[in-house]
């Protein structure tokens, strides 16, 4: 099968178009002829990262998430061949005590990173990770909304428990996990204050929903935040970005603000003044993922139109390193969607 794929972890230039052995399904497995992958940050930070290369099968084929069409089923499954299908790319142990009380796991893995991702014409994943795609939605939309959207549900409704009165404000809004934020929060009727680098970001970030936007390289982001929430402070924030905004992110929530964070593209250490987070009573959460049900409510909210990924380009699968380019430079708004035809 032709892929996508790398053999030694490095820049854009370590990506390999070529041939590899088409997978075959184990017990319990499907084979899916893939149509489309959707890019994450996680794909750019498996490829660049040395510590990856001992954890990791070599050569490595990323991309978590999938739409397709099923090819073969070794196992019992509500699957036929030859539906059209999309893949949940939160795949739990199914030992751990929050497992088995269904609830978010506490090892999940996410598809295409121990195993071999979606970068290409066939992929095999377990049957109960794959669901029937709706017919309303595209492949390239399929392929645009599992881990993002899952992902900011998980965080704004299982963790944050945000509220329709209540004010969030989403760092990194313009990317993939920000804009699925961004519709998430627009779903459940709270306001949102969006995170822009350019006026044209912030044009475009109240197209797909935001209310406000604040130009983080022009303004001061706390004082913009609190001048829109009339002095009090926003009520959530949506952390992605770590190091660089961490401080901001305490400083600009209000008294019983709660913070949730699932990644740290800036940088890990952050710093904090302990007692701030005692005195105000704010809470931190913690997020990756989020459970089978959640997954089921987000594919439903997205067959029925109430939740539309937002795609920002398409590139055929041998353009990969050039969809990746565009990802690393921060050109995108919304998700970038490699079409396998």
């Amino acid at each position: 099968m032709k892929a996508v794929f790398f053999e030694k972890p490095g820049g854009l230039e370590v990506l390999q178009c070529g041939e590899l052995s088409t997978p075959k399904p184990q017990k319990g497995e499907v084979l899916v002829r893939v149509r489309a992958c959707g890019l994450n940050r996680l794909d750019i930070w498996l490829r660049e990262d040395q510590d990856n290369a001992r954890s990791i099968p070599m050569p490595h084929i990323s991309g978590s998430d999938v739409a397709g069409i099923v090819e073969e089923i070794n196992g019992e499954s509500f699957l036929k061949v030859g539906q059209e299908a999309v893949l949940n790319p939160a795949i739990p142990c199914g030992a751990c005590p929050r497992c088995k009380i269904r609830q978010a796991c506490e090892l999940v893995k996410i598809f295409g990173v121990k195993n071999q991702g979606g970068y290409a014409e066939y992929v095999t994943a377990p049957i109960s990770q794959f669901y029937p795609k709706p017919n309303n939605v595209s492949f390239i939309e399929a392929a645009a909304f599992p881990l993002t959207f899952l992902t900011a549900w998980h965080m704004l409704v299982g963790r944050a428990n945000l509220q329709k009165s209540e004010t969030v404000f989403i760092w990194g809004a313009s990317g993939g996990l920000g804009s699925s934020a961004v519709q998430v929060a627009k779903h459940l009727g709270a306001r949102i204050i969006a995170a822009a680098k350019s006026e044209d970001e912030a044009r475009r970030l109240r197209e797909i929903g935001a209310d406000e936007a604040v130009i983080y390289t022009k303004e001061n982001v706390e004082i913009a935040a609190k001048s829109l929430t009339d002095g009090l402070g926003v009520d959530v924030v949506f952390e992605s970005v770590g190091e660089k905004t961490w401080n901001i992110t305490l400083a600009m929530l209000r008294p019983f603000g709660r913070v949730v964070i699932a990644g740290t593209t800036s940088g890990d250490m952050g710093t904090q003044d302990l007692s701030d987070i005692y005195v105000r009573q704010l809470s931190i959460f913690g997020t990756r993922m989020g459970t089978k049900e959640e997954f089921e409510k987000v594919l439903e909210l997205v067959a029925t139109g109430k939740l539309k990924p937002i795609i920002d380009k398409t590139f055929l699968l041998q353009e990969a390193a050039e969809a990746q380019r565009r990802m690393v430079e921060g050109k995108h708004l919304g998700k970038i969607v490699l079409e396998v035809r």
